[in-house]
C-alpha cells in the first residue's frame, strides 16, 4: 500500500528540465528536416505543373486533329503569372479556350546556360527545333511552323520550351515536342537534363 510520500511520487509528472530537453531535440530535428521538406515540395510543384503543361499541349494537338485545322499553343505572362492557352483562330483569349495558369514562381523567356539538343531529346542529331517559340500543330497533329493560327503549316518542326522556377533556389524545366509529336518533360538536376 502506498503511503503519503509514495503517493506523491506515483502521480508526479515530467520536470521542467525534461520538457525543455524534449523541446530542444524536436527543434533540432525540425531544423534538419525543414529544408529537405521544402526542396521536396518545390520538386513536386515543378513536376506537377510541367505535367499539366504537357497535358495542355496534347489537348491542343488533339484539337487540331478534331477541327482539321492548325492550332497554336501560346505561352504568355498575364497579370504576373505564366498562362498557357490553345487557339485554332486569331481571336483574343476566351474563357472557353483550353488554358492553364502556372504558379507565380514560374517565368518564361529565358534559357538556361546548359540547353537541350536534338540528340538528347529525341536521339536524332538532324532534327530541327525551335526554342521558346509557341508551337503550332497541323491538321495531322504534327508540330509545325505556321505564319498564324488557322494558316497552313509550312514545315514540320520540333519545339522545346524552357520554364524557370524561382523559389528557394532557381530550377529549370523544359517541355519538348518532337517532330513526330512526342511530348516529354525535362528537368535540370544541376549537371544534366533528365526526365
Amino acid at each position: 500500500m502506498l503511503t503519503g510520500t509514495n503517493k506523491k511520487r506515483a502521480v508526479r509528472g515530467f520536470s521542467l528540465i525534461e520538457l525543455l530537453v524534449v523541446m530542444a531535440v524536436m527543434l533540432i530535428l525540425a531544423a534538419f528536416t525543414t529544408p529537405i521538406t521544402l526542396n521536396t515540395m518545390d520538386s513536386y510543384k515543378l513536376r506537377g505543373n510541367l505535367s499539366s503543361v504537357s497535358g495542355l499541349a496534347q489537348r491542343c494537338r488533339v484539337l487540331a486533329l478534331q477541327k482539321n485545322t492548325t492550332s497554336h499553343l501560346y505561352f504568355q505572362t498575364i497579370s504576373g503569372a505564366v498562362t498557357i492557352y490553345c487557339k485554332t483562330d486569331t481571336t483574343a483569349l476566351q474563357a472557353s479556350d483550353p488554358q492553364l495558369t502556372l504558379d507565380t514562381k514560374f517565368s518564361i523567356g529565358a534559357t538556361p546556360t546548359n540547353t537541350l539538343n536534338a540528340s538528347t531529346m529525341w536521339g536524332s542529331s538532324g532534327s530541327t527545333f525551335s526554342v521558346n517559340s509557341d508551337p503550332y500543330f497541323n491538321s495531322r497533329g504534327l508540330p509545325c511552323s505556321a505564319p498564324s493560327a488557322g494558316a497552313a503549316c509550312s514545315t514540320i518542326n520540333g519545339y522545346v520550351y524552357y520554364l524557370k522556377y524561382n523559389s528557394r533556389t532557381t530550377r529549370w524545366a523544359a517541355m519538348s515536342v518532337s517532330p513526330a509529336s512526342r511530348m516529354q518533360n525535362w528537368f535540370w538536376n544541376g549537371s544534366s537534363w533528365g526526365n
